[in-house]
Parts: C-alpha cells; structure tokens; sequence
C-alpha cells in the first residue's frame, strides 16, 4: 500500500522527535508562560527599571525603578492596556492610560509584525536562553536590529540594539526568582491618593 508522501514525511518526523517533546518552535513566547521576577543590571541613568514581575494567569506586569524624582512601580495590563504609575514613597498614583503596548517595548521584545530568526544559545544569570535576532516592522538593517536572550519560558534575559562596536546593551538579567505572585501587588493598593499635579 502506498502511504502519501506529506503523511509518511510527518510520520518520519514524529519519529525522529525525542518522545514527550514538541517540534521546535520559530518564535520564542511573546511572555512568560510562568510568573517569575526578573531583576536587570540597566544603565544607572533615570528613569529605570530594575526588577519586573509578571503575573501570567492575568496577563499583568509590574516594573520597579527609579523615575526621574522618586522611585516609582509600573502596574501594567497588558490585556486591557492600562498602565498605572505607583509612588509608595508619598502614597500616591497616576492613571497614565492604555500604554501598555508602549510601556513594554523593551519588557517584551517580541511583537506582532516583526521578524524573527534564532541566532545561537546563551547562559544569563544562570539561565539557559536562545538569541534571537528581532527586526522592527519597515526595518531591515543592522543598526535596527535588536538581539534579544529569552528562556524557552519566554522570560527576557538580555536585550542588545544594533551590531559590533554600536551595539548597545539595554538589559541584563542578574537574577530570575520563578514562583507564584501575589496577585495584590499588581493592582493599585487602597488609600493611595491621585497625583494632582501634571
């Protein structure tokens, strides 16, 4: 009996995969499929952000850095798009509206539209990670390309712009902590006041 060619080239496939385990796949996680927090080494210039914690049954992020003034949270979320400013310092908030796409052009490197191809593999801050190299959308040459370091997870480890001697380093992962977030930390607390002034 003869066995169609695209049904005995799957057949051959699923064989030579290792048992339990998928085909890979063309493009990392466009977020973490667990929730972790991620503490970066970034320039030291304000504004920063530092740590990052992802709440993944909520689709929801929060950033911790330093503001130009104060330090300050990011509350973001990512489904419904609203991005709130926290100051624990004096207790106050700012809704700064649907920018969460924004907010997490860095956070989370992979977006819709743009082209991706792996480069190689790394260890960052103990964690193994596959490069990728990331083109903008209408964007092809090297000095836009970024080069971001990802967990099979999808947790964002290191993210570099440009090639050679310009390349520039905009993060670098020195700590992954994986476990289950409380999800209070991601939503504005009680009795903080709105920010009154621009």
């Amino acid at each position: 009996m003869r066995v169609p060619l695209p049904r005995l080239l799957a057949a051959l496939l699923l064989a030579a995969a290792p048992a339990g385990t998928a085909l890979a796949k063309d493009t990392p996680p466009p977020m973490p499929t667990r929730d972790v927090v991620v503490s970066y080494e970034v320039d030291p210039s304000p504004p920063t952000v530092e740590s990052v914690a992802f709440l993944v049954s909520e689709g929801r992020i929060r950033t911790e850095g330093q503001g130009l003034v104060s330090r300050v949270a990011h509350l973001i979320d990512t489904r419904g798009g609203d991005v709130t400013a926290v100051i624990d310092e004096d207790r106050t908030y700012q809704d700064l509206g649907k920018v969460a796409e924004v907010m997490t052009q860095d956070i989370l490197p992979i977006h819709a539209g743009t082209k991706v191809a792996r480069e190689g593999s790394d260890r960052v801050a103990g964690q193994p990670c596959t490069v990728w190299r990331i083109t903008p959308v209408g964007e092809s040459t090297d000095e836009e390309a970024r080069h971001a370091c990802i967990t099979a997870d999808g947790v964002p480890l290191r993210l570099r712009e440009g090639e050679g001697a310009d390349a520039m380093t905009i993060y670098v992962a020195t700590e992954v902590r994986y476990g289950a977030q409380d999800p209070a930390r991601f939503r504005l607390p009680s009795g903080y006041k709105p920010v009154t002034e621009p």
